[in-house]
């Protein structure tokens, strides 16, 4: 059915001729209507509109503008002068050549056709323009234009006093737009053990197995607490699959030395947690088996048989890996076949064995991973990955959680129970927010969730009859909780409630997206301030007040960070950290930790010392952000009405926070090295060791022995000393540096 252009008296367009290369060419050909019958009721400037549309085009937009369209495959086949098996194969592939997609959008004809044939049309920087279906398109567009804008700008004025204000824009427009573009983010939900964080998590996602809403049941193991042996993620996939992160062999044989030192008759140590024993049981086939003699139950577990047998602790160790045949257990993902069997069964099955050691292919997880289709997760054009933390312990102050806190592209969503909300470690989670300068709250990256059980939010207390609905029991238990954290000096954050046998899920996903886009917003206005700015630095180019302004803005900022450049006496010791961490620690958690010389993932030593490192240079930094603060107000007021400056110490103000969270995350390493040294040779840990099992006041008897240790030792003098001399180079290098370099006026012409 081959029919051209020829056909109707036409000759073959530039676009057609370039077109003949093409891999569908053969559908190109088939749209047989000529393109001056359907161009004929264009006005010319849409016309030369269409003509410029140079970038292939994501056949999902394709669908999307036939779909608003309300025309089916043969409707629109019908007007393009083709069959619906041709627009069929075409909507299967990634993506449409221009001519083709010009074809298909200039037969639909609709308001929207024409909107993303003139978007197509644009000139970008970049090779690939964002999807017309991208949330952020328009603000990139901005931000693209904006970088066109300044190119020409500073090729056309070679002015050295330019150069501030030219790398400061372009660095914040850069910024923004490296944000914008990626659609992926991560929800990490954390709470403590037993709160119900992942059962409310599997039904919002709809990880569920079973018939009717009464009958159905999470995918995932879910109890009152350490049912969980790992971190687990969710991200949304066509069909259902798992990858599985796995411990390399030799930390697999140290968990099971552990396991077995703790078995040794007469043992105070405390083993490994009770999810990796049952891991390592299972997968080495020595689960405790019960027995019932008499009107008594015996309990007889394989590992102290071996003990009673005269074996050691390493002959035992080595039978136990050997039962589990490693070297069989290397699988690291699978993939589900479109088509097989109930996926979330499947999925339920396979992390159910994979959790509890029973999955033969698979050693033992550090962090699952599912893969399923979900329109949740993929919902406003954004690419979600949900990931269920390990249950908190008292201490939030732990690696994994500190690494979803930074994250700038991680919502972190804190569970609560209704009855206590907001709990005791929402409310640390929060004040150790504060107290590290992280910009979490400002930047919309963390929300508290309630998760109401049974009838909690129609029986409330204080009322003498239930509610009559569950959302006005929300409404009083949000306001309790904006006040409470009122009341804290705590940052006022979203409160969202999610009862997962009750609430439905597209409302709650809803609230989070919503999040989710203001956290993408700031990042919006980053651009579209810079933007301004660009446009500001344009116009007025040429003011030589401005000009002026810019060189007393360089002297005073000279002035201002010398004047903040030394950093005051330490303000808060490291080891007090340790201190508070251990009043509120476990401690079962503060005796594994101890017994393995600090290394133990819900009690680290050299994190949380680090952490206290980044309390203490919060402290001493706060005053001094603060001067330079005071001094952008005053020459922003100084200079209100030249906009481009203004504009650049805005930026400017962006920089300095910025480069301060760099400095506040550096202070962090600098503290765990340089304790962790300190701590690796230290005798403390055998004295404090001995302590464990030696009857009550263990955790206040721990934290005297280091307490003395720390301000008695030499070492830890000595090692308090050097941190605050790394503090102060990283200070000059990461805040003090970069803002001269920003501000200084390059007189001599280099860069």
């Amino acid at each position: 059915m081959r029919e051209s252009y020829e056909t109707h008296g036409e000759k073959p367009t530039g676009l057609a001729e370039r077109h003949r290369k093409s891999a569908h060419y053969a559908i190109y050909l088939t749209m047989a209507v000529p393109m001056s019958r359907i161009f004929a009721h264009y006005d010319p400037e849409t016309l030369e509109r269409i003509a410029t549309m140079t970038h292939s085009i994501p056949t999902d937009v394709l669908r999307y503008v036939r779909d608003a369209a309300d025309l089916t495959q043969a409707a629109l086949a019908k007007l393009i002068g083709t069959v619906p098996s041709v627009l069929s194969k075409l909507e299967r592939a990634e993506e449409a050549e221009p001519e083709m997609a010009e074809r298909y959008l200039s037969a639909i004809a609709s308001d929207l056709a024409k909107e993303v044939q003139d978007y197509y049309g644009r000139t970008w920087l970049q090779e690939r323009p964002p999807s017309f279906l991208h949330p952020d398109r328009e603000d990139l567009w901005t931000i693209n234009q904006a970088l066109a804008d300044l190119a020409a700008f500073a090729a056309e004025n070679n002015d050295p006093i330019l150069r501030g204000p030219i790398g400061l824009l372009e660095g914040e427009l850069r910024t923004a737009e490296a944000y914008l573009r990626r659609r992926d983010h991560v929800i990490a939900w954390v709470g403590d053990i037993g709160v119900g964080k992942t059962t409310a998590l599997t039904y919002a996602v709809g990880l569920l197995v079973g018939d009717g809403r009464s009958g159905r049941k999470p995918a995932f193991p879910v109890g009152s607490g350490r049912t969980t042996v790992c971190e687990t993620a969710i991200r949304s996939a066509p069909t259902y699959g798992i990858l599985v992160d796995a411990l390399e062999d030799e930390e697999v044989l140290r968990l099971t030395r552990e396991l077995v030192s703790s078995l040794v008759p007469g043992a105070t140590g405390s083993g490994v947690s009770a999810e990796i024993s049952r891991v390592l049981r299972n997968m080495s086939e020595t689960k405790p088996e019960s027995t019932l003699v008499g009107d008594e139950i015996i309990s007889i577990d394989p590992i102290v048989e071996y003990f009673k047998g005269k074996l050691g602790i390493d002959e035992i160790t080595d039978r136990l890996v050997a039962a589990m045949k490693l070297a069989d257990r290397r699988e690291r993902q699978i993939i589900l076949p479109e088509g097989s069997e109930d996926g979330l069964t499947w999925v339920s099955t396979l992390v159910t064995k994979i959790n509890n050691g029973l999955e033969k292919r698979f050693s033992v997880p550090r962090r699952i991973t599912v893969l399923m289709p979900s329109a949740h997760l993929g919902a406003d054009s954004q690419s979600l990955q949900v990931v269920d933390t390990r249950g908190v312990e008292s201490v939030t102050q732990r690696p994994d959680l500190a690494e979803h806190s930074d994250d700038p592209r991680t919502l972190m969503v804190l569970c609560t129970k209704f009855a206590d909300a907001p709990n005791t470690t929402v409310q640390r989670q929060l004040q150790e927010s504060v107290e590290s300068g992280s910009d979490a709250a400002e930047k919309c990256r963390q929300c508290i969730l309630v998760l109401p059980r049974g009838d909690e939010a129609l029986e409330m207390p204080g009322f003498d009859l239930p509610l009559p609905s569950r959302q006005q029991g929300y409404a009083i238990r949000r306001k309790d909780v904006q006040q409470a954290l009122s009341q804290a000096s705590l940052p006022q954050t979203s409160v969202y409630f999610f009862d997962a046998r009750n609430d439905d899920p597209e409302k709650f996903w809803a609230q989070l997206r919503s999040q989710v886009a203001s956290m993408r917003a700031v990042y919006g206005a980053r651009g579209r301030a810079a933007a301004e700015g660009v446009a500001n630095l344009r116009d007025n180019v040429d003011s030589v007040r401005a000009a002026q302004a810019r060189k007393d803005v360089e002297q005073e900022m000279e002035r201002i960070l010398g004047q903040v450049a030394d950093l005051p006496d330490i303000k808060r010791l490291a080891h007090q950290n340790l201190m508070d961490q251990m009043a509120i620690g476990h401690h079962s958690s503060i005796a594994a930790s101890i017994v393995r010389r600090g290394e133990w993932n819900s009690f680290q030593f050299s994190h949380i010392l680090g952490q206290g490192v980044r309390i203490d240079a919060n402290l001493r930094t706060s005053p001094l952000a603060l001067r330079i603060e005071h001094k952008l107000d005053d020459l922003e007021d100084k200079y209100q009405d030249l906009a481009a400056v203004v504009r650049s110490l805005q930026a400017l103000r962006e920089r300095l926070a910025e480069r301060r969270q760099d400095f506040l995350a550096i202070a962090r390493i600098i503290g765990r090295d340089a304790y962790g040294s300190l701590l690796d040779d230290a005798d403390i840990w055998t004295k404090s060791a001995s302590r464990y099992g030696q009857g009550s006041g263990y955790k206040r008897d721990v934290a005297s022995m280091w307490r003395d240790w720390f301000e008695t030792s030499p070492d830890a003098a000595d090692t308090a000393k050097a941190t605050s001399h790394r503090l102060q180079d990283a200070w000059t290098s990461s805040v003090i540096e970069p803002l001269l370099q920003t501000t200084r006026s390059e007189s001599d012409g280099t860069d």
